[in-house]
């Protein structure tokens, strides 16, 4: 059902679709393919996580009394064109089980910034917004997602000790940002790197 208020909206925006598709210049197939944008410079950066990863850190969280220790794997790899990186990762958070996700990184030209996306098998998802910091070589990142079907904010790090280490944090909180849900942090290391071509 439409709501009247809905309506408003949604017939000057299909207006203004006819009449600006009317207006649009004839094009070839070539001047839609130049009109793709390179792919952007700063995803190279994303180069250095790229491989098999061994992980390993500390879990904290505020409806528990003692800390959780989580491990896991994770392999990072391009996909499409190299303009997204995807981590698929499988984590054990010792007597919370096993958890599975995946992560898609990239750039967005228009925010000069990363975007990650978050999906596990326990449902939740989230997004974040990524600045990198060239001083510190690491990543700042600012979350929102729904975990256990309410929402949910975090900040975290990832930083680079070297080549085949990182150092990463997180802190999770509610919807409004005031009451910490978590607090992690633990170190990555590289078992394999990217096959070189």
């Amino acid at each position: 059902m439409i709501s009247y208020a809905g309506r408003i909206h949604y017939l000057p925006a299909v207006w203004l679709g006819l009449t600006s598709a009317a207006c649009m210049p004839r094009m070839t197939i070539q001047d839609i393919a130049d009109m793709r944008p390179p792919r952007a410079a700063q995803l190279d950066r994303l180069e250095r996580l790229i491989g098999e990863w061994e992980t390993e850190g500390e879990v904290r969280m505020a409806v528990l009394d003692q800390p959780l220790t989580a491990t896991g794997r994770s392999t990072a790899r391009w996909t499409l064109d190299r303009r997204f990186l995807m981590e698929e990762a499988e984590l054990d958070m010792g007597d919370l089980g096993r958890v599975s996700g995946t992560s898609i990184w990239s750039y967005d030209a228009a925010i000069g910034k990363y975007r990650m996306w978050w999906f596990d098998s326990l449902g939740e998802t989230s997004e974040s917004v990524i600045t990198y910091d060239e001083k510190s070589d690491a990543f700042f990142m600012r979350t929102r997602g729904r975990k256990y079907g309410y929402a949910t904010t975090g900040r975290g790090t990832l930083r680079h000790v070297d080549e085949n280490t990182l150092a990463w944090t997180w802190k999770e909180f509610d919807g409004m940002g005031l009451i910490e849900l978590a607090d992690m942090k633990g170190v990555s290391r590289r078992r394999k790197a990217p096959e070189t071509k």
